[in-house]
């Protein structure tokens, strides 16, 4: 360890250490009438924070000064060198790799040097081919030019913690018109019930997250009433899962046309939530389908819808700018980055600044003509988009019939036969088929569904956690469809 590092230890973990140590009680003492004993750290601890950033300075190092690639400034988990005239790369996410090269004899030779440094205590796990499950994630390269994500395990699981009383019949959309609705006088939730909602809205984040954008809006309403949710956000909550249920098996597909492309649609809802603030959507695309999209409440207010867009842009310019200049670090020319807006009064705000200001936004703040800026320096575009196109809309507020259907498909590039094959109740799904029962399913076999655990940490198709990192691993991974790659883990000790 290179800093002074402390452990507490308490509750049952520290009565083994106690019965397996007796001498060690000469040490501990007493918060609040419990047991504690503190520790200092000689060496890293799996799973502490200091730990994985131990071990990212030493596989970094190895990576830089003994293998020769130079690191992408905008992601710091992500490595290139060009070898044999084809550029390498390889990204990782705490000690789990995946490189890709043209040639495979460049990728074994890579893979044994990392053996040989990495390898010593336990041989590193490898894995290869077109079908590759990682965290949840099952990551699918078998249809040429396109890649396809689902998360099998932990649908079965969401679905499998619905209580009975919020199961019965399908629901053609997440979330009704109602969504954003919120009745103060509502009953609030039982301390079980309150946290059940938790538990399942952080795992319904996860997934749309991942591999569901589609279910994006309704869990960002739902992210806001944990701390304190009423009856009515656990109807919302069961409306949610129930959608999942009949769509288990719908992917996320992505396709990459051109990577030099980048398509934004940026909209907001205005004073959609109680508090009057207003609602940000955005999604991105390289080609077909939604590679990152973002569904959150605004954190100031607005007086207008106009401010509302203006306001929802500068949200988006963080991912926005970053996402060109990842790309432009891989080594790819972006010629267009575009974001599609379909008020007009907000796009002459955006590409004039406080020309185009009037009485009515002469309060805004200067930060938000930062957008501005990065139009006349040639960072991106603004241009115009019908609001019956303006995909981001799907991420601002709950759409239904036509309009949710168009947008459904655009978003995780889906046809009509795939929505159409939705059964009427779908309970269990494995990744390859669909395990049907009727609507009264029983809880045993619920429960059974939950049997089917993540597969481990075999692969690793995230360049990195951080939800801006989902943006440069799945253009990647599309652009690098038809690399050979080999994907190593660290075994766990």
């Amino acid at each position: 360890m290179d800093e002074l590092l402390h452990l507490k230890l308490d509750g049952t973990i520290l009565e083994i250490l106690l019965r397996m140590e007796p001498s060690y009680c000469q040490y501990v003492t007493y918060e609040n009438g419990k047991k504690v004993l503190y520790a200092q750290l000689d060496k890293a601890l799996y799973g502490a924070v200091q730990s994985a950033l131990l071990f990212w300075k030493k596989l970094t190092a190895f990576v830089v000064d003994v293998l020769g690639f130079e690191i992408n400034p905008y992601d710091e988990c992500v490595a290139n060198k060009i070898i044999d005239g084809k550029q390498c790369t390889i990204a990782w996410y705490v000690d789990d790799l995946k490189l890709s090269h043209e040639d495979p004899a460049v990728v074994e030779d890579i893979f044994t040097k990392l053996q040989a440094e990495f390898g010593k205590e336990a041989p590193l796990a490898v894995t290869r081919g077109k079908v590759h499950n990682y965290l949840g994630m099952r990551i699918d390269y078998s249809i040429d030019g396109k890649v396809q994500f689902t998360m099998p395990s932990l649908v079965n699981e969401i679905v499998a913690q619905l209580p009975s009383s919020l199961s019965s019949g399908p629901c053609a959309t997440p979330a009704g018109n109602h969504l954003f609705v919120v009745n103060k006088n509502a009953q609030k939730l039982s301390q079980t019930n309150s946290d059940l909602l938790h538990r399942m809205t952080t795992q319904l984040l996860y997934l749309c997250k991942r591999a569901r954008p589609d279910l994006q809006t309704a869990v960002a309403f739902l992210t806001t009433r944990v701390v304190a949710p009423d009856c009515d956000d656990i109807k919302k909550l069961g409306r949610c899962v129930r959608y999942l249920r009949r769509t288990a098996h719908l992917p996320l597909v992505l396709e990459a046309s051109c990577v030099s492309n980048i398509r934004w649609w940026v909209d907001a809802s205005y004073a959609i939530h109680p508090d009057m603030r207003s609602h940000t959507g955005a999604t991105m695309t390289l080609g077909k389908g939604s590679v990152y999209s973002m569904s959150t409440r605004q954190k100031i207010n607005t007086r207008s819808s106009t401010e509302a867009e203006l306001v929802g842009v500068n949200d988006a310019m963080s991912i926005i700018l970053w996402t060109r200049h990842f790309l432009e670090a891989q080594g790819y020319t972006v010629r267009e980055n575009i974001v599609y807006q379909d008020n007009e009064s907000a796009m002459l705000l955006e590409k004039n600044g406080r020309r185009s200001s009037t009485k009515r936004t002469r309060h805004l703040d200067v930060r938000y003509f930062f957008v501005t800026d990065n139009v006349h320096r040639g960072k991106l575009s603004i241009e115009y988009c019908p609001t019956g196109d303006m995909v981001a809309d799907y991420f601002t507020k709950p759409l239904q019939g036509s309009l949710f259907r168009k947008m459904l498909k655009q978003i995780l590039n889906i046809d009509d036969d795939l929505i159409d094959s939705s059964p009427q109740e779908c309970v269990g799904y494995d990744g390859e088929g669909l395990t049907q029962t009727s609507q009264g399913a029983t809880d045993q076999s619920r429960a059974r569904q939950t049997n089917s655990q993540p597969q481990g940490d075999i692969e690793e198709s995230s360049f990195n956690s951080i939800e801006s990192a989902k943006t440069s691993s799945k253009s990647f991974l599309v652009k690098n469809r038809s690399y050979a790659d080999v994907v190593c883990n660290r075994e766990k000790v």
